[in-house]
């Protein structure tokens, strides 16, 4: 290892690759953790610390043994048997708690994490960005830069409706959202998300501190004026650290045909944006939309989508099926249908059965009608993942999507989390990182970053992004129940409590009574989880509830055999969360069992 400095993967032409951590960061990193109180109280501990971290960097990770630790940092002697005597396992838990508690409290905005995954003593170390998820909290933080404007990231905000018609805001969104997926097939073009510019619609920031917090050195901003039968929409290009406008442009149309509207509109800016930025690429939109109702009713439905509740997917699928009854050779419709069926089983609020195979049907369906679709091959192969077990197909469509739509954040987002599932977890924080970038204000993408590094063991990292998730959304079930895991992982029991609370002020599914049990009985309150269980017991018997839900709970209640029982069940239902079995750290006490690792081999994921 050099130990200059600490290189994270080249994302190769995904994005620029990440900024090495010099050795020198490391070691004022690490000062600032011994210099903590709960650090200079625990000298075995801090001693652990300081030992692991220059020995990483020094490139003697072999010297960072159970063994070899036993004797150099808790005085044992050459007699030192790691088998009999857990004092290295105990205090690395030890420790990796109190750096969960001291990034929690303490070092909540220092730059660089210091970990130790789950199972290791090697060091690892991670930039930490600060999240604009948080940023835009507070308008003394707004100044903060995230990423350095770069004038070949693009930010095109939400179209303003200047007319007195209401109806008239899904057609400026309409425009927005068109003008994006069209820059995002420009491979030398990074395009911020629907999600981010969205979330800023109502925001007081000025273009220049949208710049920094985005790192976009390019806006696209427009206004829609409709008088009578004369629609004028006007166009600005802006230099976000200067902003001076580089080109502007006005449409003049009296043709009732909205979306040829849309589309030239589309077209001209990505033009002008490749001559101005020297991109390349091609000027198709993809899609095959020909008639502006059509496209009103898909806005629609990814409205309904994005609330991320079982109701607006379910709305969506309404939306989109009520289209498609009318417009059925309009292929974003079917795309949208096969998310809204693919998310409300993946979230398991529904039985996988009853929606991923037509989930699939309308991915299929999508493809056919446009082969160029990206969000089709992208929903198409999360589906073949999860509901087939197909794991090479289906991960060979997600990175279709990506090649197709290089700043698709949703396409990142779900080979990023397949890419877990399989294990390849540098490959996958690669594109879930990439994903934050390219939108940065996205729920979606910010709690997916925190799993990744949950998964990994991770857990400063990990809580970073969940709760910049939650800063978006403070009433999002989702990422309590996230964070609840987290805290279990590092056995922060009294947190994760908290958090199971929280997330079960709105049940979306089994999962959210299923953590409050484990953390009910991580807490000692074995009749409270024992109820859990009954009423998981009841809402299976009048619906669906995931088995892995009351597996997790049986298991936090030390009932291996019927934990292992209802896990094959959960298997059998093809449950999101028991595929994710192959590297739950909430599933860690089964996994040496001879009978664990069967059920996990009958999911046939490839071997990294």
């Amino acid at each position: 290892m050099d130990s200059s400095s600490i290189h994270t993967p080249d994302p190769g032409h995904l994005s620029v690759a990440p900024t090495p951590i010099s050795s020198a960061e490391i070691k004022a990193q690490l000062s600032r953790i011994l210099a903590d109180r709960g650090f200079r109280n625990s000298p075995r501990i801090k001693r652990f610390l300081q030992l692991a971290v220059q020995r990483t960097l020094a490139g003697h990770t072999d010297q960072l043994k159970e063994y070899i630790l036993g004797r150099d940092v808790f005085d044992r002697g050459v007699d030192f048997d790691p088998r009999t005597d857990s004092i290295v396992r105990v205090e690395a838990r030890r420790l990796r708690r109190k750096l969960q508690e001291y990034y929690r409290e303490v070092g909540e905005t220092d730059p660089v994490a210091i970990s130790f995954p789950l199972g290791s003593y090697v060091a690892e170390f991670a930039r930490i960005p600060v999240s604009p998820a948080v940023l835009i909290q507070s308008k003394t933080e707004r100044t903060a830069v995230v990423n350095p404007p770069d004038p070949r990231t693009v930010a095109v905000l939400p179209f303003s409706n200047l007319s007195s018609e209401p109806g008239q805001q899904y057609f400026c969104d309409g425009i927005t959202e068109d003008i994006i997926v069209s820059l995002s097939s420009i491979p030398e073009l990074k395009v911020i998300g629907t999600a981010s510019m969205f979330t800023l619609k109502q925001s007081a920031l000025d273009r220049r501190e949208i710049g920094a917090l985005l790192g976009a050195g390019t806006i696209v901003e427009g206004a829609v004026r409709k008088n009578g039968p004369l629609l004028r929409i006007s166009v600005k290009i802006i230099d976000s650290e200067t902003r001076q406008v580089r080109r502007s442009q006005v449409f003049d149309w009296k043709t009732p045909d909205l979306f040829a509207i849309e589309d030239e509109i589309a077209h001209s800016i990505a033009d002008i944006l490749r001559v101005e930025l020297g991109a390349g690429g091609s000027n198709d939109i993809p899609g095959d939309a020909s008639n502006a109702q059509a496209h009103i009713l898909y806005l629609k439905g990814r409205q309904a989508w994005n609330r991320m509740t079982r109701d607006g997917y379910l709305s969506a699928i309404d939306y989109f099926s009520t289209a498609i009854s009318r417009y059925p050779d309009y292929a974003p419709l079917h795309a949208g249908l096969a998310d809204a069926y693919s998310w409300l089983g993946f979230w398991g609020m529904v039985r996988p059965s009853e929606v991923l195979p037509k989930s699939r049907h309308a991915a299929l369906e999508a493809l056919r009608l446009d082969p160029g679709s990206a969000a089709a091959h992208s929903s198409l192969g999360a589906t073949m993942c999860v509901w087939e077990w197909k794991w090479e197909q289906g991960l060979e469509l997600l990175r279709k999507a990506i090649l197709l739509q290089p700043s698709y954040s949703l396409g990142q987002q779900r080979y990023g989390l397949a890419l877990l599932i399989v294990g390849r977890f540098a490959e996958a924080v690669i594109h879930l990182e990439h994903a934050v970038r390219l939108d940065p204000l996205s729920i979606r993408t910010n709690r997916s970053l925190g799993v990744a590094h949950y998964l990994r063991g991770c857990g400063a990292v990990a809580q970073r992004w969940f709760d910049a998730a939650i800063a978006l959304q403070p009433e999002s079930a989702e990422s309590y129940f996230l964070l609840a895991r987290l805290h279990l992982q590092h056995c922060n029991y009294k947190g994760a409590l908290d958090a199971a609370l929280k997330c079960n002020t709105r049940q979306f599914s089994a999962h959210p009574l299923s953590i409050l049990g484990v953390a009910l009985a991580r807490n000692g309150d074995k009749a409270g989880a024992t109820r859990i269980l009954g009423r998981l017991a009841k809402m299976s018997s009048i619906g669906y509830a995931d088995s892995l839900a009351s597996a997790l709970v049986h298991l936090a209640l030390g009932n291996q055999d019927a934990a292992l029982d209802l896990l094959e069940k959960s298997l059998e239902e093809r449950s999101l969360f028991a595929a994710f079995g192959n590297v739950d750290p909430l599933l860690d006490e089964l996994r040496s069992g001879p009978r664990f690792r069967d059920l996990i081999s009958s999911l046939k994921i490839p071997q990294p």
